[in-house]
């Protein structure tokens, strides 16, 4: 073969090889690594919010968590946040409307901040037959349904 011919081959190979491995990467798996949060934000939601469903539960911005459950048709939405200023296996609650507000300050360990600790001196939880309890009392919380 010629010297030419060995150059012509090479260019003819090289861009073929390249968009293979690029099918590849593009076509497989990426591995992901567990989230012991994960495990760890559920368990304690369990404890706080028992007989509420959790119905969703997704890593969040700056190590926090996206947390969704339910109760007989009621939501409450909020960001679990370890760490930012406290021991790492506490966590801040920022509520995202005023009725998810108005009851996990029920549930906080703080009586001026929302805040979960690891080891509350006195656990404190909001369970959904209790919360379906106080509505029919007739106090009727701020936002019952936000889609509807």
């Amino acid at each position: 073969m010629t010297d030419r011919l060995r150059r012509h081959r090479r260019l003819l190979v090289a861009p073929i090889a390249l968009l293979g491995a690029l099918a590849v990467a593009l076509t497989a798996p990426m591995p992901a690594v567990p989230d012991d949060g994960l495990t760890t934000v559920r368990a304690e939601v369990a404890d706080r919010l028992p007989g509420w469903r959790l119905d969703r539960l997704e890593p969040s911005w700056e190590g926090g968590y996206t947390v969704v459950t339910s109760c007989a048709g009621l939501e409450l939405d909020f960001q679990l946040v370890p760490g930012h200023g406290l021991p790492a296996e506490d966590a801040w609650v920022q509520p995202s409307d005023a009725y998810a507000r108005s009851r996990l300050r029920a549930v906080s360990d703080h009586w001026r901040y929302l805040v979960w600790y690891r080891d509350p001196v006195r656990p404190r939880s909001l369970s959904c037959s209790e919360e379906l309890a106080r509505l029919g009392t007739g106090d009727l919380p701020l936002v019952e349904r936000r889609f509807d």
